[in-house]
This record gives structure tokens, C-alpha cells and sequence, in this order.
């Protein structure tokens, strides 16, 4: 049976070679098609920390060409090649998915978190060792750091799973930018001795900032909230407001941030939310790892929908700096504008004067990267005193240069950094021992 079977079979290949294998002797004129290709070739940028370990790795000046296809023509040929026809069933497409981008970002200090803590070296994003309101650097430099909380215990709120709930209503926007405003934080003091500012303190330097439409705040520290509230009503100002988030245990609760928010603008504002213009749930904590991305959207679908049920309908979204905000491009999608912290000091290409420049340079990549979404640069600046970070100088001429081209490349939706000189702030060798150094208002 077997015998048989398989002579049926050779049979059957004999028949199949004569009828679709014979030659076909037709004078056919054959091309010679000559593809001329250029391969893309791409610097790779190896990002390494204090002690020379790499991190991270990333690729810059990448070029590109063009392939050229030229059609040569040949002689004829006598005979043909034999052609074979084959009936196998057609393989399905492959669906390889791409490996997860890794974060050229370098750990960051909670904006909220003890003075004492020592900052972490960085090329790409130079955390603050102490609370510090974040100085946050973009590709490929290293980036600054952020702005952090004095010993002030605060119950920090669990990282939940991103949430499957259906989302909320767009943001209802009163305009279609922001005039250009300035970050402020309530603390005092030395890196040793931090405390509070007190109200009259708050209110003098709040009088200080007229000349920005609309303040930036972290958290709620230092009953920052109801007064940050009652300044901008009086003075004819907007507000940023924002939670500490983190997972580290020093964080803040982010229904009780939202829920003292609306206790303020029901009692100083009558219950009019115009007040706030804009809310972030946390400040670089993806850039820091002290928070995932997805921990982020779920904290961003939280917190809107709570603030979307107490009558605010503004932007809601998250802070991070240009590396984490490129590689996570699951909180541009959550987010209802795009936030991101940008410094040009850290680039140690930039000169002071150029400032503007490349954050606008920044703020294209990140636009680009968000399917062209609405970006606001939650923090931008210059420091008046430190180390030089190569061609980026710490110095008041410097800082007023860096400032005045700042202001010509934005003329709205840009927080400058920062109002005041942080004295309760640590330096170090990481921060190119600037981090004190950055008010704009002397």
C-alpha cells in the first residue's frame, strides 16, 4: 500500500514538472535593476551617572537618503527561466511589536520631599537633593531638579492599575493659551532649618509677581492652597495649581489636594473655578522613578474626574521632563495639555543667550512626539550663580540674557523658574551647585 501510494505521488510530480515546468522559448528582453542604497547612520549617546555606570543609552544626528533605482537594459536572451507554480497556503503577516523605549532620564528628588535627602547625579535630568521645584532638562542634556517639600509628613496615596473607566469630557478651556507666568513655593530657611513662610511673607512676595499673569504651585504645603488662592484673587492673578504625588511614602493625597482646591475657590472665589487654570498631579516623578507611567495616567484619570465632579472643567494633566514625556507617550494621550519642565542651562552646548532657542527646539520634539497636542512648559530658567555646565554659565548678566531669550521665543503658556532664591535648598556637584540660585525676582 505503501508502494503504491508513492507511486501515485511520484506519478503526480512527474505530471506536474511537464505541465508547469516546461521552458517557454520566447526571446524575452531581461533589465538589470541596480538599487543604490544608503544606510542611516545614527551618533549614539551613552548616558552614564556619578560613578560611570551607563544608565541609558539614545541616538542623535541621525541622517537619512534617499534609494535610487536604474533600470539597465540588456540583451535578449534565447530561453526563458522555467517557471513553477506552487499552491502553498500564504503565511500570515508577522506582528512583531516593538521593544519599550528606554527613558534617557536620569532620578529625580520628589518635589516635595525632606531637605535632607542628597540629590542624584544625572546627564539627563539633575534632580535637587532637597525639595526643589523642578529644574528639568530635555534630550540629550542633563536635566535639573525639582522642587521638593521640607519635612512636612504628608499621607502619600497608593499607585493604583491604570483605570478602565471611561474617560472624561475634554477640557472646557477659557482661552486657547496662557499668559506667561512664574513658579512659586512657601518655604524658607536653611538646608538645615527649613520652614514655612508666613502669611504676610507669602502675601508680600505674591505682590512681587504681578508682573506674571498666573502663579504655579506644587502642592499643598505650608497651607499654600488657600492662600495662593486669596493672593491671585487680589491681585488680579490666575493659578496653577498641582499635587505631590509619589509612591515613596512622602507624597500627597491627591483626593485631599483637589479637595481643599475646591474648599479655597468655594470660600475666596465664591465657587468660581476660572481662578484655576490649569492642575497637574505630579512634578517628574516618571523622570525620578518614583512613579510608573501608568501609575501617572491612573492619578491623571482620578484626579479629573474628581475635579471634572466638583465643577472645574480646566486642562488636566501631569508634569515631566522632555525625555519622560517623549518616552511615555501614554501621558501625552492622558493628559489634556502636555506639561513639561525644560531648562537649556543643563545642554552644555547652549550659551545663555540661546536659551529660548533651544527650548523651543525642546517643545517641537515634544509637540511632535504628542501627535502635535497643546504643550505648556511648566518651568524654564537660568541660574544667577554656580558652576558652569560648559558653555551654559551661572551668572546675573548670564540669567537676564537667558531670560530675555526665553520671552522672545514665548509670549504665553511658559512658567518662568522661579520667583524667589531657594536658601533651604542643598547644592551639589550634580546641580552644578546652582539649585539656590534660580530666582528671577531679586
Amino acid at each position: 500500500m505503501k508502494c503504491a501510494v508513492l507511486a501515485s505521488a511520484l506519478a503526480a510530480g512527474i505530471f506536474l514538472g511537464t505541465a508547469s515546468g516546461r521552458p517557454l522559448n520566447v526571446k524575452r528582453a531581461l533589465v538589470t535593476e541596480v538599487v543604490y542604497v544608503t544606510n542611516t547612520v545614527a551618533d549614539v549617546v551613552v548616558y552614564v551617572d556619578e560613578t560611570g555606570a551607563p544608565y541609558s543609552t539614545t541616538t542623535v544626528g541621525m541622517t537619512s537618503s534617499v534609494a535610487t533605482p536604474i533600470a539597465i537594459p540588456s540583451t535578449t536572451s534565447e530561453t526563458a527561466q522555467p517557471t513553477f507554480e506552487s499552491s502553498e497556503a500564504p503565511q500570515a503577516p508577522s506582528s512583531l511589536a516593538p521593544a519599550p523605549a528606554s527613558s534617557p532620564v536620569a532620578p529625580q528628588i520628589p518635589s516635595f520631599a525632606l531637605v535632607s535627602v542628597q540629590a542624584q547625579a544625572t546627564s539627563v535630568e539633575v534632580k535637587a537633593d532637597t525639595p526643589t521645584i523642578s529644574s528639568s532638562a530635555t534630550l540629550p542634556p542633563p536635566a535639573a531638579a525639582t522642587s521638593e517639600e521640607p519635612a512636612q509628613p504628608i499621607q502619600a496615596s497608593a499607585a493604583a492599575q491604570p483605570s478602565t473607566a471611561a474617560p472624561d469630557a475634554p477640557a472646557k478651556e477659557s482661552s486657547d493659551s496662557l499668559s506667561l507666568g512664574i513658579t512659586y513655593d512657601p518655604f524658607t530657611g536653611s538646608q538645615d532649618n527649613s520652614q514655612c513662610k508666613t502669611e504676610d511673607e507669602i502675601a508680600s512676595e505674591f505682590s512681587k509677581m504681578t508682573d506674571y499673569k498666573i502663579v504655579r504651585i506644587y502642592g499643598m504645603g505650608c497651607n499654600i492652597i488657600p492662600l495662593a488662592v486669596q493672593n491671585v484673587i487680589k491681585n488680579g492673578q490666575k493659578l496653577m495649581a498641582g499635587a505631590y504625588l509619589s509612591t515613596t511614602g512622602d507624597g500627597e493625597d491627591l483626593s485631599k489636594v483637589i479637595q481643599t482646591l475646591k474648599d479655597a475657590v468655594d470660600q475666596y472665589a465664591g465657587g468660581n473655578w476660572d481662578v484655576i487654570q490649569l492642575f497637574s498631579v505630579e512634578n517628574e516623578q516618571v523622570n525620578g522613578h518614583a512613579m510608573t507611567a501608568s501609575a501617572v495616567v491612573d492619578a491623571i484619570n482620578r484626579g479629573r474626574s474628581q475635579l471634572r465632579g466638583l465643577g472645574y472643567n480646566g486642562p488636566v494633566g501631569a508634569v515631566e521632563t522632555v525625555p519622560a514625556t517623549i518616552d511615555n507617550p501614554a501621558i501625552c494621550e492622558a493628559s489634556d495639555v502636555v506639561m513639561v519642565n525644560c531648562h537649556a542651562f543643563f545642554d552644555p552646548n547652549t550659551q545663555a543667550q540661546d536659551a529660548g532657542t533651544f527650548v523651543q527646539s525642546q517643545i517641537a520634539n515634544v509637540k511632535s512626539a504628542c501627535n502635535g497636542k497643546r504643550v505648556v512648559v511648566t518651568e524654564s530658567g537660568w541660574p544667577h550663580q554656580g558652576n558652569s555646565n560648559g558653555k551654559a554659565v551661572a551668572s546675573l548678566d548670564n540669567q537676564q540674557k537667558a531670560l530675555d531669550s526665553i520671552r522672545a521665543n514665548f509670549d504665553h503658556d511658559l512658567f518662568m523658574y522661579n520667583a524667589f532664591d531657594d536658601a533651604w535648598k542643598a547644592d551639589s556637584a550634580s546641580t552644578f551647585n546652582a539649585e539656590r540660585y534660580w530666582g528671577v525676582i531679586q
